[in-house]
């Protein structure tokens, strides 16, 4: 059951807010260098298309051409399919659900407050397993045969066998980490509590941490050989070496950037105020691209957005507008 728009918003603010870092106004964000940016921004609203989706859509999840959407307001998943002009199956999931990750004909859920790991049967929708979390399960990815994901209050990064829904492992990483990332050779995490990155060997589980990156490090991805990192409190995007963690670039992106992903040789940057997706040339640093998606402001850290791509389309989650943007790729 939906409900109130304010009470949902106002629930997970307080919840998010209160096992984040220091306030935006205690942290020095670090300067960027000088922008490279050949883009300048779309300005339209409605520039791109959308589907309604429900309250509170945060994280996604691609199946094929599909899209898995998570609704921390409703306490549920809804699919969309491609070319779809709403949802078509909605499946509850209790307790402030955040992120998803779709494998193997599975749909993988966190739950925030329900303390709690869903699996459910996309097929289907029926839930196929409940798996017993630490405080605040965030972030979740797929890799190395296994489901990652991260007790954002208990400090861990905990390793799920898909198969049997077993936890195989437990590591700690100190709280306040958020998104890990399964990478070519290592499991990322950004911990955005102390504006760090972590590398975690899958097979031995040692643990690498970076020196400070940027102010507020999120989400991740990897191309051209580089780590990339989306820097909220900075409004940037900045590379690193995979291995060593050293930064190695810093790319400005206004708005409070909040999600990345790697699609066909380029970067797609989501940044909150708009929302707007930004597109970055992971060989040279430059933004290509900037579009205007909506007139939403900035969430400042009371909610996330997201980004995924499937059908030929990234698809782009607002928080506060209870909607999803459709925007066609090249």
């Amino acid at each position: 059951m939906s409900r109130p728009r304010a009470t949902a918003a106002l629930v997970l603010a307080v919840l998010l807010a209160a096992c984040s870092s220091p306030d935006e106004s205690d942290r020095t964000p670090a300067t960027p260098s000088p922008s490279t940016s050949t883009a300048e921004p779309t300005v339209d609203p409605e520039v791109a298309p959308f589907v309604t989706v429900g309250t509170g859509p945060i994280g996604l999840a691609a199946e094929g051409d599909d899209m898995w959407v998570v609704l921390s307001g409703d306490d549920a998943v809804t699919r969309v399919r491609a070319g779809g002009d709403g949802p078509d199956l909605t499946v509850a999931v209790l307790g402030t659900p955040l992120r998803a990750v779709a494998l193997d004909g599975s749909l993988w859920v966190t739950s925030f407050r329900g303390e709690q790991l869903v699996r459910i049967d996309t097929a289907t929708g029926d839930t196929t397993a409940t798996i017993p979390t630490g405080a605040g399960p965030e972030g979740l990815t797929a890799g190395f045969g296994s489901v990652w994901f991260v007790e954002q209050d208990a400090g861990r990064l905990v390793r799920v066998d898909p198969a049997t829904a077993k936890v195989a492992s437990r590591t700690d990483i100190g709280v306040g980490a958020r998104l890990p990332h399964a990478g070519r050779k290592a499991v990322y995490v950004a911990a955005f509590a102390d504006d760090r990155v972590l590398r975690v060997d899958p097979r031995t589980l040692d643990v690498r941490r970076s020196e400070k990156v940027c102010s507020g490090p999120q989400g991740m991805a990897e191309a051209a050989g580089r780590l990339w990192v989306a820097c909220t409190f900075s409004d940037e995007v900045v590379s690193l070496d995979p291995v060593t963690l050293e930064r190695l670039s810093r790319t400005p992106v206004e708005g409070l950037p909040d999600s990345v992903v790697a699609d066909d040789g380029r970067l797609l940057v989501v940044a909150e105020e708009g929302p707007r997706l930004v597109v970055v040339d992971p060989s040279t640093g430059e933004v290509t691209d900037d579009q205007v998606l909506g007139a939403e402001s900035a969430l400042y850290d009371s909610a996330n957005l997201d980004v995924a791509v499937a059908g030929g389309q990234a698809w782009v989650s607002s928080f506060t507008a209870d909607r999803v943007y459709r925007v066609p790729l090249p």
